[in-house]
């Protein structure tokens, strides 16, 4: 047999295989298929994260609201009674265990987040060591955030503020957010309290 004939051959062969498809969705549906299954978890990872945000907003919203009446129940401070009902909104998933809680007054909305008032006497634009201040929140020291620990008296303004270091469900995501899949949420709610008579 001459060299050259098998060229021919091989040739038909070439031809044959191009126009054979066989096969050829299951290649498809394969590549197609894994682009699906990560763009699925995605959504239900997506959905997770929203209904335990949503649910973290309802437990602060539910706490805040039973907290400006000042009222307390038989045997506990209005601080436990709060501490509670965030306990009760935030079931499975959640870990009560890692649920952080803190509630600040202030005397007013716009001082929320803001720092104790000092004396800028070198004017640097920062509380400097021996610098006087106002000592807001009655604590002895400055403080970058004037709010007082508590739930305040009558028509005081009071932030409840809770924090929780929320898992992704899926290991495919947590490498996005190093270094264990942690993503940090948090919801806040700020109230004026009713004029409730003290105790």
């Amino acid at each position: 047999m001459r060299a050259g004939s098998h060229r021919p051959l091989l040739a038909t062969l070439r031809n044959r295989l191009r126009a054979d498809r066989r096969g050829a969705v299951a290649v498809e549906f394969a590549l197609v298929a894994s682009a699906f299954v990560v763009l699925l978890l995605g959504i239900v990872e997506y959905a997770l994260f929203m209904y335990a945000e949503t649910t973290l907003e309802n437990a602060v919203a539910e706490a805040a609201r039973f907290g400006i009446t000042g009222r307390t129940l038989a045997g506990k401070t209005r601080e436990q009674v709060v501490a509670d009902i965030i306990q009760e909104k935030l079931t499975a998933p959640f870990d009560p265990e890692l649920v952080q809680l803190d509630t600040l007054v202030y005397p007013d909305f716009s001082s929320i987040g803001r720092p104790e008032p000092f004396v800028d006497e070198n004017g640097n634009g920062v509380r400097d060591p021996g610098e006087p201040y106002t000592d807001v929140n009655g604590n002895g020291e400055w403080d970058a955030d004037m709010g007082e620990s508590g739930l305040g008296g009558p028509d005081a303004v009071v932030l409840y503020r809770v924090r929780y270091p929320w898992q992704l469900f899926f290991p495919l995501f947590r490498a996005f957010f190093p270094p264990d899949g942690t993503v940090w949420m948090e919801a806040g709610i700020a109230v004026r309290n009713e004029p409730f008579p003290e105790n």
